[in-house]
């Protein structure tokens, strides 16, 4: 069945290039001891994440968005205590998206056994050079999810080319009021036409509730009626 018809709290933390710059710096490969750092900050996250299930009203609701890369612990000791897991797919840091482990990204999601299989996708229409591209890589991945019964999550940012952020005068706060929900539109709109159809969609945050409707209307419509929308806050005070 297509959607997820259940509530689903999220914590994601499967941040990799930014957690790198902001702990580490500007550098070409970790060490040892650089990796290490980066998983213990996770695990940090994640008691907090497991001391917080104490004050839910639905803790099985509850979910972990982490990596393999640095949460890989992590995620053997979620799945022990029956923890819902997102595993996340894409190489951090890419405007063109990308498996994190190529053509092995099957291997590695049946090796873990995630609920979840997430790919973060920044889309804008205006960019088709490369968007037919990425487009094919994630109907490969919602067609391998579907064949394997997987759960699948499409986290989508619609970030603005140059001509955009010009005519929301240089603005970026005006590109999501006046710009963004269009484009957002178009993109969910480009996805179906390739067949590609995600359980989970995490959705950029609108200001206005008309974006919202139109949105949710694009992304249930039809027999589509169960699949899930997530709010992508973006650390912003929508």
């Amino acid at each position: 069945m297509l959607g997820y018809p259940k509530n689903l709290y999220i914590l994601p933390f499967d941040h990799r290039s930014s957690f790198i710059k902001t702990f580490i710096g500007a550098v070409k490969e970790l060490d040892g001891q650089q990796k290490k750092l980066i998983s213990d900050y996770k695990k940090i996250i994640f008691e907090g994440f497991l001391m917080s299930l104490g004050y839910v009203k639905n803790p099985v609701e509850s979910a972990i968005m982490v990596d393999e890369d640095f949460g890989l612990e992590i995620i053997k000791l979620a799945k022990k205590k029956n923890i819902i897991i997102c595993l996340p797919v894409e190489k951090s840091g890419q405007n063109n998206f990308a498996f994190q482990y190529g053509h092995d990204f099957s291997q590695h999601i049946q090796a873990l056994k995630p609920d979840i299989v997430k790919a973060l996708v920044r889309y804008n229409p205006a960019d088709k050079k490369i968007n037919q591209g990425q487009l094919e890589k994630i109907k490969e991945l919602d067609s391998w999810c579907k064949d394997n019964s997987y759960k699948f999550m499409v986290e989508s940012l619609v970030p603005p080319t140059p001509g955009q952020l010009k005519r929301a005068r240089g603005r970026r706060e005006v590109y999501d009021e006046k710009i963004r929900p269009a484009l957002t539109l178009r993109m969910i709109n480009e996805f179906h036409q390739a067949g590609i159809e995600p359980d989970i969609w995490k959705i950029e945050a609108f200001e206005h509730e008309d974006a919202w409707s139109e949105t949710i209307d694009a992304i249930c419509d039809g027999e589509r009626s169960a699949v899930a929308i997530i709010m992508l806050g973006r650390g912003e005070s929508f």
